[in-house]
């Protein structure tokens, strides 16, 4: 297995495939069906926003990131009212804009990761976790920060066993309904020999 930053145009249907699989049931209230939220995630993905691991010419995992504002699947109104319409676009924006997470100044803010179902337990998870910590230590930040929803519990696990602790908690509330969780946690771990945040 190796990792690379960035997706290649071949990829970007896998790519799109394995973060619909992964967070499709919570983006899926956003469009009218499962085919229409896959080609949506796979038109907004931003090739140089995630680490890809390969083994071969197979995508095992990717690892989104978010940088100079804008997410690993960054959605445009223009963009997407362009392709869905304005009344479908309308639909999206009200599931997705409270799914919305800032940049955090010396930190890098993961945006999904996504392993595909046959390589999950393997150390793929593990893998671009370590990536992240290096690529957030080659940009000067001084931490590497996630979120998890409260039905992931085995995501959860992997992050503390990687050295992430709990630094936020949030409630979606009415919300619960629509999304199918009701509760998240922000999870953070230092980047080894940071000494301060970016400059």
């Amino acid at each position: 297995m190796e990792i690379g930053l960035g997706v290649a145009a071949a990829e970007r249907a896998r790519v799109g495939a394995l973060y619909w699989e992964a967070f499709g049931a919570k983006l899926a209230p956003a469009f009218r069906d499962g085919a229409t939220g896959r080609a949506e995630i796979t038109a907004a993905v931003v090739a140089d926003r995630f680490l890809v691991a390969r083994d071969g010419a197979d995508v095992l995992g990717v690892c989104g990131f978010r940088t100079g504002g804008r997410g690993a699947v960054d959605w445009s109104w223009r963009a997407t009212r362009s392709r869905l319409g304005s009344v479908a676009a309308l639909r999206a924006a009200a599931v997705l804009v409270p799914l919305h997470r800032a940049d955090v100044r010396g930190v890098l803010v993961l945006d999904g990761l996504c392993v595909a179902a046959d390589r999950r337990g393997a150390g793929t998870g593990s893998a671009l976790l370590a990536a992240a910590a290096d690529l957030a230590a080659h940009r000067g930040d001084r931490a590497v920060r996630l979120s998890v929803v409260d039905t992931n519990s085995r995501a959860e696990a992997l992050y503390r066993r990687r050295g992430f602790t709990v630094v936020e908690e949030g409630d979606v509330g009415p919300l619960a309904g629509v999304y199918g969780f009701r509760r998240y946690r922000t999870l953070q771990r230092p980047v080894a020999g940071a000494a301060g945040g970016r400059r």
